[in-house]
């Protein structure tokens, strides 16, 4: 395993929170997921604590406005960082890449807690992907910054150091630390006027995951062409199992060799959608990921209990915009199905 220990069905945290106080937040997940812990963004507390301004802080010429919520980078005053972030880049310099800590109130209260001595068996962080910024980061014109070959070239850079530093906060509590790359406009790039193609957006983000530390992850929705992102250099990917868990079946023998270089498959089989979750349960979401794990075993020829042993359970996307109650649901049953899972295969 890429982690020091089987993950056998562990539950984890996708994405942020819609709790206002990071106390609170962080609470829910060391009682509720204690095993691997996430710091969870908290957009309602702070725009500042949204994807987009979370990863962008620090980048060169960057303004934000939680007023108006808006993040932008004017050119002129970029192209004078540029020069200073490609030299940290190429000397390796994480402290770089600090997050403020007023964008990661989460964050903080996570290195509280294991400073005074908690533990878990890994720690997990996530940031916006380079193909989401790229196309979701806008310059004075609010035009993103994916049509500028420099500004494309430059977050990149950016985004490697984020994640070094990153790494390094985490890594003074644990020999075990993930770090996703979330890429919620991943499907754009079949989309006919989409500044970056599929094979431009993949080697994007190649190049980031080559360059992060500890246990790269990649977080991706809807139906994705898994043979080619199981091609990556990626060690986990956390998937949307709920509505789309076909597609990583299809690509089986792609799955068959991502699990024997140790790859781990984060199984979203818990709906975000709060209608959809109000009528579920922890049982037949068992039943349903239980199938899934059957037929991806017929069609790869790998073992079952490999499989299992190889899984995190999530949900299928980020809980961030649901309501409190519903977000603390979600992370229940995430819970619950790794609870049935754990106990009926005897895992861990």
């Amino acid at each position: 395993m890429l982690l020091g220990f089987a993950p056998a069905c562990l539950p984890v945290l996708r994405g942020g929170l819609p709790h206002a106080s990071a106390y609170d937040a962080l609470a829910l997940v060391v009682a509720v997921m204690p095993d691997l812990l996430a710091w969870p963004a908290l957009p309602e507390r702070s725009f500042r604590e949204t994807a987009l301004a979370q990863t962008a802080a620090g980048f060169p010429g960057l303004t934000i406005d939680p007023e108006y919520e808006r993040a932008s980078v004017d050119h002129a005053a970029a192209e004078i960082g540029l020069d200073r972030l490609g030299l940290a880049y190429l000397r390796g310099e994480p402290g770089a890449g600090a997050l403020p800590a007023d964008h990661a109130a989460g964050l903080g209260e996570l290195l509280r807690l294991t400073g005074h001595g908690h533990r878990a068996r890994a720690l997990k962080g996530e940031v916006l992907g380079p193909v989401s910024l790229a196309l979701q980061l806008t310059d004075e014109d609010d035009r993103p910054l994916a049509y500028d070959p420099a500004l494309r070239e430059a977050l990149l850079h950016h985004l490697s150091l984020r994640v070094a530093w990153h790494y390094e906060q985490l890594s003074a509590s644990t020999d075990n630390v993930i770090i996703c790359l979330d890429e919620p406009s991943f499907d754009a790039m079949s989309l006919p006027f989409c500044p970056i193609d599929k094979d431009e957006g993949m080697g994007m983000i190649a190049r980031v995951l080559a360059d992060m530390p500890g246990c790269r992850g990649l977080s991706l929705g809807g139906s994705v062409d898994w043979a080619a992102v199981l091609a990556l250099p990626v060690d986990l990917v956390l998937l949307d199992a709920y509505e789309h868990g076909a597609a990583l079946i299809r690509a089986a023998e792609a799955v068959a060799r991502f699990l024997d270089r140790g790859g781990i498959l984060g199984w979203g089989i818990v709906p975000a959608d709060p209608s959809t979750l109000a009528q579920e349960h922890a049982d037949l979401l068992t039943q349903r990921l239980d199938r899934a794990v059957d037929y991806l075993s017929a069609s790869s020829g790998v073992d079952q209990g490999r499989i299992l042993n190889a899984s995190l359970i999530t949900s299928n996307d980020g809980l961030a915009n649901l309501s409190v109650e519903s977000a603390e649901q979600a992370l229940h049953m995430c819970a619950a199905v790794s609870r049935r899972l754990r106990n009926d295969h005897d895992l861990g």
